[in-house]
Parts: C-alpha cells; sequence; structure tokens
C-alpha cells in the first residue's frame, strides 16, 4: 500500500476512524460490565437458598444453543435473568453499528457534503453555460484537486466563449460596416445608370460625355472589386491557423530588404536586421503579409524615407516600420487598428483594413500590433511569437 499523505482523504478518515474504535471498544467494556453487574444483582434479589425446591438456572454458550438449569423461584424469573444475560450479545453489535454510522455521517458532512455541493453546483452552471463564478474549496485533499481541476475547466471554458464572442462581435461589426461602406458606391452607380437611362436613349449625351460616365462608372466597379477582395481577406482571418515551421532568419531578413524595396519605389528604403539565431520557427507566409501591408501604410505618409529593423529577443520577434511623414493623428493612434478606420484626409481607395489585418494576424501568432510616433513620423511595430529558435 502507498503511503497515506497527511491532508488527504485517506488521512482524514484514519483520524476519525481511530477514535470510533477506541470509543466503540470503550462501549463494549460498558456493556459487558454492566451486564454481568445487571446479572450479579438480578440473582442476588430472586435466589433462595434455602427453599429446597428452588431450582438454580445456569446460563450455558456453546456452539449450538443455550441451556439452563435455574434454582430461581419461578421460570418467569429464569427467563428474565437469560434475556438479561444474552442483552449484551444484542448490545455490543448495536453500539459497534451505531459508531460505524455515526462516524460515517460525520466524515461525509465535515469532509465531503460541501465539497460535493460545491462540485454539483458548478457542474450544473457548466452545463447551463454559465461560466461567470469562481470554484472555492479550503480542503486540501483529492477532493480540493477536484474543485482545482474543476476550476481549471471553468476557465478554460470562460476564455474559450469570450473569444468566441468577441470574434463573433468582430465579424458581426465588419459585415456592418460592408454593408454600410458598400452604399456610397453603389448609390454613385445607381446614379450613373439613371443618367444614362434618362438621356442616352434621347440622344442628349455626346460621346465624350458618355465615355466619362462609363470611366466613373468602371472606377466605382473596381473599388467594389478590392474592397470585396479585402473583406473577403479579413473574413478568412477568423479562421487561420498558423503553420509554424523552421525557416532561415538571413532568407527572411533577405525577402524583407526586396520586398520593402519593391513597395517603396522610388522613396529610399534601408532595413537594420538584429539576428542572432540562424533559424526560427514561424509562419513566414504570415509575417510577410503583416510586412507588407505595414509597408503599403508608411509608404501612404512617407516624405522621402521608411526604415525598417528585424529584432528577435527571447521568443519574440519584432519587425517595425517608421516613415518620416507627418506621423499619426491622435485618432489614429486610438482606432488605426480597428477596420475602415480611414483619416479625413484619405483617398476612397483606402479601406481601413490594412492594420487591423495585420493586428489580426499578429495576435493569431501569438504577438500584438503596436503603433505610435516617432521623431520625424509615425512608426508600427509587429511583434510574433517565433518558438524555438538555433543559434548560428
Amino acid at each position: 500500500m502507498g503511503k497515506v499523505k497527511k491532508g488527504s482523504l485517506k488521512w482524514s478518515f484514519a483520524i476519525y476512524f481511530i477514535p470510533c474504535v477506541i470509543i466503540s471498544i470503550i462501549g463494549i467494556l460498558i456493556i459487558g460490565q454492566g451486564t454481568n453487574e445487571l446479572q450479579e444483582w438480578y440473582l442476588s434479589e430472586h435466589l433462595s437458598p434455602d427453599d429446597p425446591e428452588v431450582s438454580e438456572y445456569e446460563i450455558i454458550f456453546n456452539d449450538y444453543a443455550f441451556h439452563y438449569s435455574s434454582r430461581l423461584s419461578t421460570q418467569k424469573e429464569s427467563v428474565i435473568y437469560m434475556i438479561i444475560s444474552n442483552t449484551q450479545v444484542v448490545l455490543m453489535p448495536l453500539w459497534t453499528v451505531f459508531c460505524v454510522g455515526a462516524t460515517g455521517v460525520m466524515f461525509y458532512n465535515i469532509e465531503l457534503r460541501k465539497t460535493i455541493k460545491t462540485l454539483m453546483d458548478a457542474s450544473r452552471k457548466i452545463s447551463e453555460n454559465q461560466l461567470d463564478f469562481q470554484i472555492k474549496c479550503q480542503k486540501k485533499n483529492e477532493l480540493g484537486m477536484l474543485c482545482d481541476a474543476f476550476e481549471d475547466m471553468r476557465m478554460t471554458l470562460y476564455e474559450n466563449n469570450r473569444e468566441m464572442w468577441k470574434s463573433l462581435e468582430e465579424r458581426k461589426r465588419l459585415n456592418s460596416a460592408f454593408s454600410h461602406d458598400l452604399r456610397t458606391p453603389l448609390t454613385v452607380l445607381k446614379g450613373y445608370v439613371d443618367f444614362l437611362q434618362q438621356y442616352v436613349p434621347h440622344g442628349k449625351v455626346d460621346q465624350n460625355k458618355l465615355m466619362n460616365v462609363l470611366s466613373m462608372m468602371d472606377n466605382q466597379i473596381i473599388r467594389l472589386e478590392h474592397y470585396t477582395q479585402k473583406m473577403n481577406a479579413a473574413q478568412k482571418l477568423e479562421d487561420i491557423i498558423p503553420d509554424i515551421k523552421p525557416f532561415s532568419a538571413h532568407s527572411l531578413s533577405d525577402d524583407l530588404v526586396e520586398t520593402g524595396r519593391l513597395l517603396c519605389g522610388d522613396k529610399k528604403f534601408y532595413l537594420t536586421a538584429s539576428l542572432n539565431y540562424d533559424c526560427i520557427f514561424i509562419d513566414s507566409e504570415l509575417v510577410m503579409q503583416v510586412y507588407e501591408n505595414i509597408i503599403s501604410n508608411a509608404v501612404r505618409y512617407a516624405e522621402n524615407r521608411i526604415d525598417a529593423a528585424i529584432a528577435v529577443s527571447g521568443v519574440t520577434m519584432r519587425i517595425s516600420v517608421s516613415d518620416d511623414g507627418k506621423g499619426f493623428t491622435e485618432s489614429a493612434l486610438e482606432n488605426a487598428e480597428k477596420p475602415f478606420f480611414r483619416d479625413d484626409k484619405e483617398s476612397d481607395t483606402h479601406f481601413g483594413l490594412g492594420l487591423y489585418i495585420c493586428r489580426i494576424i499578429c495576435e493569431k501568432c501569438g504577438g500584438k500590433l503596436q503603433i505610435a510616433n516617432h521623431e520625424g513620423g509615425g512608426k508600427v511595430t509587429a511583434e510574433f511569437f517565433c518558438g524555438k529558435k538555433s543559434k548560428s
């Protein structure tokens, strides 16, 4: 048998069982002594030693039955004496059963009842999806460990439900914004269609005007196509599961340089790399997607120069991009990560989804997105969990 740990249910049971045994033994001794004294008293009260016809009854126990021979006055007295003699045979087991039962009731009420009720209530609430509560148990035994396990399960379910609710609310807000923003280009297209239907049949629109209207309609259609593409990308992000694989840190640095130069065009681009590892574990495609969005965002605001940096510290990889523009406004610092946020000065071709997509991807990869201003412009930093690494 294993060692009984102090504070466990076995230990508590032993604490209750030992007094039960002691009290049972004491009670049995008292019953036996009391019965013997009662027998002696009864004999002393009813024996008639001078009467030659008085019989003496002697109780004899064996494996088969008991017999008696009597020198008591009557047969009735002999029967009473026999009953007194056998009382201890009944009382001793009854006393033992009573002690065991009382001990069991005390053990249940003190050690088990409250904790079992707590677990039953917790199980009922969890089954009803009511997770906004806390399971508390002061016991340090196995039931206390079970309560802790229930609390861990409740917290996990609570966090999962909260994330699911947050995701659903985010998607609901995206759909609402999507429907709202579709109204403008659709209204413009409807206006152009009404114009053409009204004037073209009567020949009131010349060729140049007609081509101009068709060109504007084409622009709105292109805008709608880009918009729906961005929306599809944003919607699919919720279902992304990062595919973490080993990737060469130096190859990643080279890809960042090449992509940065292509996206910056005629603007100056510089990359600073601080890599102490040859191999890092990341989802390179998601990292590049975030990087491209950040660079594209910086290109819109930069005057002449864009600076990027990549560094790995501990289990975190940071990619930051800064520009020499006017920086983020106070409103942008608070809302730039939200979907469909645009400064008033931004054109209709920018839908305000770039940094939102970056934030979602960073969170999916165990990191976060930071937006700030620095001397001379704005700065966006993307953090990723990069897992295991091997030194160069």
